[in-house]
């Protein structure tokens, strides 16, 4: 899983948009749309334990969100980042 190809058009497409988490609006302090943005809030991801990583939670609907991110990935996506954290969440 590459976080160049796969994980940044994810994450640009759902989750860093004007007035959520891009790095202009940086909604709840997240920004998420560059590699370096996920380490700025401890716990957002940890690198092979997407179960303990907050970014997964929020994903798969065991965190609340607004709007809930199930409506807007897919299940595919959600597998996706799931193994990219599981994987070592690496700037690849």
């Amino acid at each position: 899983m590459s976080f160049r190809l796969h994980v940044r058009p994810f994450l640009r497409h759902s989750c860093a948009l004007v007035g959520c988490h891009s790095s202009d609006t940086r909604g709840g302090g997240v920004a998420l749309e560059e590699y370096e943005q996920l380490w700025e809030r401890p716990g957002l991801i940890i690198p092979g334990q997407p179960d303990a990583s907050v970014l997964q939670q929020v994903l798969e609907g065991r965190l609340p969100h607004l709007p809930d991110l199930r409506t807007l990935s897919t299940e595919n996506q959600r597998r996706g980042m799931r193994r990219w954290i599981t994987e070592g969440a690496r700037n690849n």
